[in-house]
């Protein structure tokens, strides 16, 4: 159907034949999918509607009063699909259309005019994937070039190495400590190389991971080289699976090999530890200052969207920076709880909706041999977690289990049903620890893949470890934090040849809840707001965007920059102070010191504490104060004007 909703995708018809274009609009009109519709009837009008907006898609006349369909694919830039019609049926027009740049070719007909919603959504598909190919092979090259340039700058010596002990390839360290050259070392044996033999040495690590498939790793000392090095011998396969050279990567350890023996595990789990801790830091400094800015946005972009609703404007691109920042602050918000930096924004989620939406989302983009069976019942309750964090369990389960199954054909199948552990029926997770008896929401995923030997078993889950050829290997090891995160339990197992499966269980409410986690927008309509607010922020752009926005709420306001200033203001203002609106983080004197000294002042004075994450563990503390409150950062004006107006009564 055709919509005047700015939303919806735009159909541009160029055609100067009328009665055609009435065809057309005819055509969407009774479509099942939403458009909107634009028409022009040469290609000077075209340019001008091209000069305002990007259609979705374009329809055009191959013969224009002004010009030809190849003028007008110029025109389109590639920004869009441009299908062309035409009432000539030859193949060498339709090869002089593909030519010029056409997406497709429709001769016109009742039939084709009235198939050209099929043909849109067809088209804007292939479209679709098309740019999605080229942006592939882009990346293609982009990430060869930069491969052939870290190759070069590895200072660890690397060559491969056929089956017939042949150096095929070198990179420029191994290369300048055999004071030779990169095509010099080509075509040469490593058996003269190194060790000035015709044959491989006795437990050569080459001639082993060429006979079974496996690295092997080892220290060397090539008198040849003059060093002690770590060699490590990785088996090279071709398309076909087939065994054909070895990556060996040598890396010199002559001037700490003593040292390092001593303190390798030590320096080891110290550097780790110092890894996390620097992440923790790191994570929880950028999300505050992130999550101001992000509030400053969302501040003046409500304020903007008001003032072009005011103005009678469609608010489009308000939209559009309000759904950035909501996606920014999500990923800000999973970057925390990975640094175990914030509590868990817990909030009722239905899991059988969410796998739902997981797996539509995925069946685009896993490959045809992939199948995902879906088997869940219809009785689980919502539950109480991170709706981000689910998602992300629910999305590399699938991921893996898909990833797992490779090039042959396989099924993954995801069971989520009801499941009560009762006393005379015990289970236990992984590491054999009991479950807590209670109800739970169990979600299964498994897979027909290749599944895991016991060594891998033992290491599923810790971080950096993965079974796949590329990977970062975190994704079980978040997995099972979130869970625990969670008070839930998981379950693991796994056999070579046959697959694995994975079972999480999520501890069900105390009371069935039907719902859902998802809020709807409020609209813009302001109740009626009185009273004066104490804003505290040491951020000047927030106390003024935050001015702003309480002003026009209807309430009257005053600031202060830190903790220290606003006990002050609040000792000579008490009677005229309705309400403490306060930041947890700020310097001379932060929100939870200032939040005390206020409650010893008035323990009745409402206060609201905001932040964009949070070091200290305040929800104890605030959690028993019926007048106090958290807002979270970055926050909507709806929620500050609800959270307002709950504390205010």
């Amino acid at each position: 159907m055709l919509t005047e909703d700015p939303r919806a995708p735009l159909i541009l018809v160029v055609e100067d034949d009328q009665g055609h274009v009435e065809l057309i609009k005819r055509s969407f009109a009774v479509a099942p999918e939403i458009y909107r519709l634009a028409s022009a009837a040469s290609l000077r009008e075209a340019r001008q509607i091209l000069e305002q907006q990007t259609p979705t898609i374009i329809f055009s006349d191959f013969r224009l009063p002004d010009g030809d369909g190849g003028m007008l694919i110029a025109l389109a830039n590639n920004e869009c699909p441009v299908v062309v019609l035409t009432s000539q049926g030859n193949e060498l027009r339709a090869v002089e259309s593909l030519k010029t740049g056409a997406l497709d070719y429709v001769v016109k007909s009742l039939e084709s005019f009235a198939a050209l919603p099929r043909i849109a959504q067809r088209s804007m598909r292939d479209w679709t994937l098309i740019q999605e190919r080229l942006r592939a092979e882009e990346a293609t090259r982009r990430a060869k070039h930069e491969w052939e340039q870290t190759f070069n700058a590895v200072p660890d010596l690397i060559a491969l190495i056929d089956s017939r002990n042949i150096i095929i390839r070198a990179n420029r360290a191994m290369a300048e400590r055999c004071s030779l050259s990169a095509e010099e070392l080509v075509g040469r044996t490593c058996c003269e190389l190194m060790h000035g033999l015709t044959d491989p040495p006795p437990g050569c690590p080459h001639a082993r991971a060429m006979r079974d498939g496996r690295e092997h790793c080892e220290e060397v000392h090539e008198a040849r080289l003059k060093g002690v090095f770590d060699v490590t011998v990785s088996p090279l396969y071709n398309q076909d699976g087939s065994l054909t050279a070895c990556v060996h990567v040598m890396r010199d350890i002559t001037e700490r090999k003593e040292a390092e023996m001593a303190r390798l595990e030590i320096e080891s789990r110290l550097q780790q530890a110092q890894k996390l801790e620097s992440l923790a830091v790191l994570a929880g400094g950028v999300a505050h200052d992130f999550n101001n800015i992000l509030t400053i946005i969302q501040g003046h972009s409500h304020m903007a969207r008001q003032e072009l609703a005011a103005a009678g404007v469609a608010p489009n691109n308000i939209q559009q920076i309000e759904n950035a920042v909501n996606r920014a602050a999500s990923l800000c918000r999973q970057m925390l709880a990975y640094a175990g930096k914030r509590p868990l924004v817990r909030t009722l989620v239905d899991l059988g909706r969410l796998v739902d939406e997981v797996v539509e989302l995925l069946k685009a983009t896993l490959t045809k041999n992939v199948s995902i069976e879906v088997c869940a019942a219809g009785d689980i309750p919502a539950i109480m977690a991170d709706r981000s964090q689910m998602h992300q369990v629910i999305m590399n389960l699938l991921i893996n289990a898909a990833e797992a199954i490779g090039d042959t054909s396989g099924v993954v199948r995801v069971g989520l049903t009801r499941a009560e552990i009762l006393q005379d029926r015990p289970e236990s997770d992984f590491l054999g620890k009991r479950i807590p008896d209670g109800a739970y929401a169990r979600l299964d995923v498994s897979d027909s893949g290749c599944g895991m030997d016991e060594k891998a078993k033992k290491r599923v889950f810790e971080p950096f470890f993965t079974t796949k050829v590329t990977g970062r290997g975190l994704g079980m090891s978040a997995i099972l934090g979130i869970v625990t995160s969670h008070a839930g339990a998981l379950q693991f197992d796994s056999l070579l040849g046959s697959g694995s499966c994975f079972t999480v269980f999520f501890p069900l409410p105390a009371e069935s809840v039907t719902a859902m986690d998802a809020h709807p927008e409020q609209g813009d309509a302001t109740p009626s707001c009185k009273g004066t607010i104490l804003l505290v922020d040491d951020e000047e752009a927030l106390r003024m965007v935050g001015s702003e926005l309480l002003s026009a709420m209807g309430f009257t306001v005053t600031t202060a920059n830190n903790g220290r200033e606003a006990l002050g203001m609040y000792r000579q203002q008490r009677s005229e102070i309705d309400l403490v609106l306060m930041d947890l983080s700020m310097p001379d004197m932060g929100g939870m010191e200032a939040y005390r000294m206020l409650r010893s002042l008035d323990p009745d004075v409402p206060v609201v504490l905001c932040s964009g994450y949070s070091d200290e563990e305040i929800e104890d503390e605030i959690g028993r104060d019926r007048r106090a409150g958290f807002l979270e950062k970055p926050y909507r004006p709806t929620h500050l004007r609800e959270i307002l107006l709950k504390m205010l009564g």
